[in-house]
């Protein structure tokens, strides 16, 4: 991880929530005209990298390296994880049944934990990610890809195929180039096409794409043309197939910037083209629900009908990262907080 990522959060005291910003010059949806509420979990001034939603619940891993469910029907929130040594949480999982929460910092560090018997949650720590800071993992059924910064010159690179109960360095390495490493800001920047294929991004002095067919046992890679720097690059990738794929970042430390904030692909990440309707600038996440794409970051939420070329404005604030359920977007925010969103339907 950068170490200058921190630096993201000198927006969070100005940026505050508003409601729907929609464009509707070229593609036709309804919503109902309704708020988007804002729950606030947390008393305490910190915010989630990473969240999901399952069974009415929503899970949020927190800068401050707690793991709270929030009861969509009550509202009511409940801190599962209170450990001394578990620092910020920079990715969580839930794999058929257990929570993995991800550590990033000087040692990569896991934690699991079951949705009923919280307390009874181990840490395993593992001499294959010492010294490593771990940036994102993602599950397709019991197999797991889990990337970190380089050491020794190489990406950090590792799976399961017990549903994150063990890890493994990956067959395959790749060589990173001096400066280049990966964003940690969303627990997005890693996707499962299938349980085969994982693909990841990179960012800094260098942005690269980089997919695997067999589980990391070897690696393509393509350019991403994003400015070069140690605040800027890729930091979300999300493919809706195994062709079409959108890649958002930009420059965290001037997330005004909006001329290189997205890519897509349709021929698998061979090639990337840029939008000609960017995002508001800065994103950090990206994801993709019944072939929409959403995108957030310091400036708001931004919306594509059309595979990440062109982008319309969603929702003004300061959002972190995103997960949806049926009908719902769910974006983190400021404050100890997640707002609620109703997707998007397209006539």
């Amino acid at each position: 991880m950068i170490n200058s990522m921190n630096a993201i959060n000198v927006s969070l005291t100005f940026c505050f929530i508003s409601t729907f910003l929609f464009g509707q010059e070229s593609n036709k949806y309804t919503r109902k005209n309704e708020s988007a509420p804002i729950i606030n979990y947390s008393t305490e001034k910190c915010y989630a990298r990473t969240i999901i939603v399952e069974n009415n619940m929503v899970y949020t891993g927190n800068s401050d390296g707690s793991l709270w469910k929030t009861d969509l029907s009550t509202k009511q929130s409940t801190n599962l994880l209170e450990h001394k040594n578990f620092g910020e949480m920079r990715d969580l999982a839930s794999v058929n049944g257990t929570f993995i929460g991800m550590q990033s910092g000087s040692n990569g560090l896991l934690v699991q934990t079951t949705p009923v018997e919280f307390r009874n949650f181990v840490s395993p720590t593992s001499e294959i990610w010492h010294g490593v800071f771990l940036d994102g993992m993602d599950f397709f059924k019991s197999t797991g890809f889990l990337m970190g910064d380089p050491k020794n010159g190489k990406f950090s690179l590792f799976v399961s195929t017990d549903n994150g109960d063990s890890w493994d360095t990956c067959k395959g390495t790749i060589d990173a180039i001096e400066g280049e490493a990966a964003f940690a800001a969303s627990g997005k920047n890693v996707q499962l096409l299938n349980d085969s294929t994982f693909i990841f991004v990179s960012g800094g002095m260098k942005s690269r794409f980089f997919k695997s067919k067999n589980k990391g046992s070897s690696w393509e890679y393509s350019s991403l043309p994003f400015f070069a720097s140690e605040s800027s690059g890729a930091f979300s990738v999300s493919f809706k197939n195994d062709q079409n794929g959108v890649v958002v970042g930009g420059d965290y430390a001037n997330p005004q910037l909006n001329k290189n904030c997205s890519y897509y692909t349709n021929d698998g990440g061979k090639f990337w083209i840029n939008s000609s309707i960017q995002p508001r600038g800065y994103r950090s996440c990206v994801l993709e629900k019944n072939g929409i794409y959403y995108c957030c970051g310091t400036s708001g939420i931004d919306v594509s009908f059309d595979n990440g070329k062109t982008w319309k404005a969603f929702a003004n604030g300061n959002y972190f990262s995103m997960t949806t359920d049926q009908h719902h977007l769910y974006a983190t925010t400021i404050n100890g907080s997640f707002q609620v969103f109703k997707l998007i339907n397209v006539e």
